[in-house]
């Protein structure tokens, strides 16, 4: 079996979405897909500021992140359900001069720069916690019709 550890951190080099749960004072969820950029270590993405998403986090620092994904072009027509990361991290809100701002999200300020797109722009740094829960991560495609058996954990630093 691969390092799980590594492939983990290739999934979330190569993916882009993920839905991203935050927690309101009242403790209710709210949960938004969004688009992200990762080193492989965290996730960066941008905001607005007056989303509720940036008044949650802002209020409370612990998000969850679920990153599902395809393991192959025939994933999709078997039936499986997506593979996917799972984990609980924390927020910190960046200024867009930040060093890891700079090179992790460099597409996506690139775009903002040559649209204009920049007022009210939030960027955050989510850090994950002690564990990643996979499901379907290493193991093949078919054994993943076995929830069980395709379960996994990673100890992350």
């Amino acid at each position: 079996m691969k390092d799980l550890k590594q492939e983990v951190k290739k999934i979330m080099k190569k993916s882009m979405w993920c839905v991203l749960s935050t927690a309101n004072s009242k403790g209710n969820p709210q949960s938004s897909v969004i688009m992200y950029m990762s080193d492989g270590n965290a996730i960066y993405f941008t905001t607005g500021e007056p989303t509720l998403k940036t008044r949650n986090m802002r209020k409370n620092n612990n998000i969850s992140i679920t990153i599902p994904f395809w393991k192959n072009t025939f994933h999709k027509f078997i039936p499986a359900p997506p593979a996917e990361l799972h984990f609980k991290a924390t927020v910190e809100f960046l200024p867009r001069d930040h060093p890891e701002i700079q090179t992790n999200l460099k597409k996506i300020l690139d775009f903002e720069s040559k649209s204009g797109i920049t007022a009210d722009t939030v960027y955050i740094k989510a850090t994950p916690g002690k564990k990643i829960a996979t499901f379907g991560v290493g193991i093949p495609l078919l054994k993943m019709r076995t929830p069980g058996r395709a379960r996994n954990m990673v100890e992350w630093d």
